[in-house]
């Protein structure tokens, strides 16, 4: 197969780490897992994979994907599935957990389509493997802003939030219990 290649927007900053480039400069190596926020008006889900294969990596670029959301208290989960790729996954977040300097809460008026950029970076060397940008549908958009915004306006307790993500993680024995009882499951376009 050919190597993708990218026409650049001279309109548009590039964003982030690209493919081939190291994911920060601070680390090296991540421990296996995701995560999420929201930044540069758009929502950011960074996968951090160990050894991530060809076929892996191309499905991230080309395969259908699908997002949820289920809140259970302070915490919040972004599911996603990735098909050919990988089942139901899933992130904890709380808009309290990024820095106060870096938080941002996203701002799409209704009606209007969010942006998801998932990066899948190599955990066992920190390298950028994989970037795609998809479109979140209307639904899932307006839900990831209610709960942020409402997430915003409570007080955080982190005690609080890690108990919720334990009685999450003990209620659902896996992603697709976890989608089965999400608010909102929704495909994404691109």
């Amino acid at each position: 197969m050919s190597e993708f290649h990218t026409f650049l927007r001279p309109d548009v900053e590039r964003l982030g780490p690209q493919v081939g480039e190291i994911y920060s400069p601070e680390h090296k190596r991540y421990d296996e897992g995701s995560r999420y926020a929201y930044r540069d008006q758009a929502h950011d889900l960074v996968l951090f994979w160990a050894g991530p294969s060809q076929a892996e990596i191309d499905g991230l670029r080309a395969q259908p994907i699908e997002v949820g959301l289920l809140g259970c208290g302070p915490a919040a989960f972004l599911l996603y599935k990735i098909r050919n790729v990988c089942e139901w996954s899933d992130v904890a977040f709380n808009v309290h957990l990024v820095p106060e300097a870096e938080r941002e809460l996203p701002a799409e008026p209704a009606g209007e389509r969010g942006r998801l950029r998932i990066t899948l970076v190599n955990a066992d060397d920190g390298i950028v493997m994989a970037k795609r940008l998809v479109s979140l549908d209307r639904i899932m958009t307006q839900a990831l802003r209610h709960a942020m915004q409402e997430q915003a306006a409570q007080p955080f307790n982190r005690l609080l939030y890690d108990a919720a993500v334990q009685e999450a993680y003990g209620r659902f024995p896996d992603g697709d219990a976890m989608a089965q009882a999400a608010e909102v499951v929704e495909a994404t376009l691109g």
